[in-house]
């Protein structure tokens, strides 16, 4: 994300010359005084009259500035410090609202435990789900009956999340249980394009500052990449700093792609077919503009960690902590939103050593731990994993 700014309005009023404090704001009011030729000539703490002043006086306007002015009016006077429903005019001003929270829709696979059998009915409802992800069990509901076919091996049904936000756009193989068993299916699992439309939280302020900024910038509507941000990131579950543009004419004169990366999971091919559809053919695009949307592009890596614990542990203890840790690193590379930590992007180097202290940070008792991994260099396109092993080892 790109950084906001943070102001210290407090210091910004002091070089402004206002008194911020009790003796400061005494001072000015006395020499006020003065200069109007007042005869009070007690300006002890106890004077009658000063004490009144600082009741009646100081006291309010203290607040009204410390309070109201630099620590409400004036934060909220910027899209870059505003928060809450102040962006949310902020954002009205710009023809912008705020993006809800919405559920995630997508495809999970059935297949048939035999080579060949009758018709099995995937009844609308059916709930599958993941095991225990740091103590949550997410669960997508079947949206339509489905059949799977006499003698086919495999069917694909529409799914919708149990709640919404954007914790249930996990990478691919992550839905593979059944809450009710269905006689004669074995191996569900939702495929690494699963997802149709991204389940997205409500969107935060920093968030939506970013799209209010984008904002200034495509006022044109036409050839500039800022358009077509500002049209793509109304989407939810398209994030402004997750949209990156190829303009080297990929498909000749006037042409460009339009790569979108999810914080979790990867689109689907309805999914990227609805925003080009959006793009194209409902005419949103500039005069003689060819715009492709399309999904980041992937390279499939081999993740390798040692970890070596501080002090003996139990089997139960060394499972958990090679579960949390294999979870974090999956975090890291787009597949769960359940650790806070860096997550790969295009044209960036991935760290493994950040990585490394990130896991030191999150979980107390661990000695040390080892990569077997350089760090990646990416251009257009973002490392996947393609198998992750964590070893626990004791320490030497």
């Amino acid at each position: 994300m790109s950084k906001i700014p943070s102001p210290d309005f407090n210091e910004l009023a002091k070089k402004a010359g206002i008194p911020l404090d009790e003796a400061s704001w005494k001072k000015t009011l006395k020499d006020e005084a003065d200069k109007q030729g007042s005869m009070i000539a007690n300006d002890s703490k106890y004077s009658p009259f000063w004490r009144l002043v600082e009741c009646v006086v100081i006291k309010p306007t203290l607040w009204i500035i410390q309070t109201l002015l630099i620590g409400y009016v004036l934060p909220n006077m910027f899209v870059a410090t505003a928060v809450g429903a102040w962006l949310d005019l902020w954002a009205w001003q710009f023809d912008l609202t705020r993006k809800p929270a919405i559920k995630a829709r997508g495809k999970v696979v059935f297949r048939r435990i035999a080579a060949k059998g009758p018709m099995i009915m995937i009844p609308a409802g059916t709930w599958v789900q993941t095991e225990i992800i740091n103590g949550t069990v997410y669960r997508v509901k079947v949206l339509t009956d489905t059949e799977l076919a006499e003698n086919a091996t495999e069917v694909e049904a529409i799914v919708e999340a149990e709640h919404a936000g954007a914790a249930y756009n996990l990478g691919g193989g992550y839905y593979q249980y059944l809450s009710t068993a269905i006689v004669g299916l074995h191996n569900i699992s939702n495929p690494d394009d699963w997802i149709i439309e991204a389940g997205a939280d409500a969107e935060t302020d920093d968030d939506l500052r970013l799209r209010i900024r984008n904002q200034f910038t495509s006022v044109a509507k036409w050839h500039i990449d800022a358009a077509y941000r500002a049209l793509l990131t109304k989407k939810a579950g398209i994030d402004d700093d997750n949209v990156f543009f190829l303009h080297d004419a990929p498909r000749g004169a006037g042409t460009a792609n339009a790569y979108i990366l999810l914080d979790t999971g990867e689109p689907s091919s309805q999914m990227l077919a609805d925003l080009n559809q959006y793009l194209m053919d409902e005419g949103r695009h500039g005069h003689g503009d060819d715009v492709q949307v399309l999904a980041m592009p992937n390279q499939a890596v081999d993740v390798v960690c040692h970890l070596f614990p501080k002090h003996p542990l139990t089997e139960p203890q060394r499972q958990t902590l090679t579960e949390q840790v294999t979870l974090l690193i999956e975090s890291a590379f787009r597949e769960n939103t359940d650790f806070n930590v860096v997550k790969t992007l295009p044209n960036s180097r991935f760290s493994f050593s950040r990585l490394g202290q990130e896991i030191h940070d999150h979980f107390d008792g661990l000695d040390s731990l080892e990569f077997e991994n350089r760090d990646i260099v990416t251009a257009m396109w973002v490392p996947r994993i393609q198998s992750l092993k964590v070893v626990l080892d004791e320490a030497a």
